[in-house]
């Protein structure tokens, strides 16, 4: 390894817990365990001074849910370079290592090792506190819409007199979760309401044929900062909208589905403006959708082209801070 590259530091985030492992450009490594607390990070932060001359290192962590949070604005804020990564970009190297072995301690070393062969990421940026507010505010109605569909998916599989008071309970307890979604859509917007550059944002969004309130809030919240990417393209692939190419030798190149390795909850929000966006033929983005259609193209594959053109549009307008114009679809 190159002695100019700094140290790596790789973590595996539990609820409770957290292990570091640190591998310097020497090739030497240094493992500990920590509590997930401001107590354990003090400690990491003492470990890893009796460990470095710099004092900084290129940190990578899973993006596995809301433990690591914390620990990511922990490090940002000492001034470390640290990156989310994709859970599964770890297991496909772990895969490639041949790796058997799945403890804490094992998970941390592999992440530390799969930050010294990664190229081109993209270092984690905390986003500003309206935006972090919105976010947990979508998430949470996500996650009140997905336990409404659990509800109903479990009271369609109710048969017979038996079942009636559990669909019973199952009908009240859909109601509930309607009525939380209700409030949650009026906290969402009463939060944009009151954050100028929020308002200003949807209000550009919303200017795209498809997109409307609950997909633009979506888009702010899922995607960080605009300035953060140089490129349609980079935005694009974050939700991991672009296909995969596969090649091999002359007898196989294609361009396969979704690589999927983005936000799932950006990609359905995107799908369904897509829907709606090719649903009208005055509508900018239908005759796109009709020439995929007529080449031959499969009509979900023409809706993932559509999604496709969508982020990159949203990028445009918020970017340039220019509402949308119908030659914006040829982007």
């Amino acid at each position: 390894m190159n002695d100019s590259l700094p140290p790596r530091l790789g973590i595996d985030v539990s609820k409770l817990t957290f292990d570091a492992c640190l591998c310097l450009p020497n090739t030497t490594s240094h493992s500990a365990a920590f509590s997930n607390n401001a107590e354990g990070f003090a400690r990491l932060d003492a470990w890893l001074k009796t460990h470095l001359q710099a004092g900084k290192t290129l940190a990578g962590l899973e993006a596995t849910g809301t433990y690591g949070v914390e620990l990511l604005w922990h490090l940002h804020q000492q001034g470390h370079l640290v990156h989310q990564l994709n859970p599964r970009w770890i297991k496909n190297f772990a895969r490639s290592q041949r790796r058997r072995v799945k403890t804490d301690r094992e998970d941390a070393a592999l992440i530390a090792a799969y930050m010294k062969t990664a190229e081109d990421l993209r270092p984690w940026q905390p986003p500003v506190q309206a935006l972090a507010v919105l976010q947990a505010l979508v998430r949470r109605r996500a996650q009140m819409l997905d336990a409404i569909q659990a509800e109903r998916n479990r009271k369609e599989g109710l048969t017979g007199k038996a079942d009636v008071m559990v669909a019973g309970s199952i009908k009240r307890q859909i109601q509930q979760l309607k009525a939380e979604v209700a409030r949650l859509d009026s906290a969402i917007d009463k939060h944009v309401l009151e954050h100028n550059g929020l308002q200003h944002s949807v209000r550009l969004l919303r200017s795209i044929p498809g997109i409307g309130r609950v997909v633009a809030v979506t888009i702010l919240a899922e995607v960080p900062a605009i300035s953060a990417f140089s490129r349609a393209r980079d935005v694009a692939a974050f939700p991991g909208l672009p296909p995969a190419v596969e090649q091999s030798g002359t007898s196989l190149k294609r361009r396969g589905a979704m690589t999927k390795q983005g936000s799932a909850l950006l990609r359905k929000a995107l799908y369904m403006a897509a829907l709606q966006a090719v649903k009208r033929a005055t509508n900018a983005f239908h005759p796109c959708f009709q020439s995929f259609v007529a080449r031959g193209k499969a009509k979900m594959c023409a809706i993932g082209a559509i999604m496709h053109k969508l982020i990159r549009v949203a990028y445009g307008v918020l970017k340039h801070d220019t509402p949308f114009v119908d030659n914006f679809a040829r982007i």
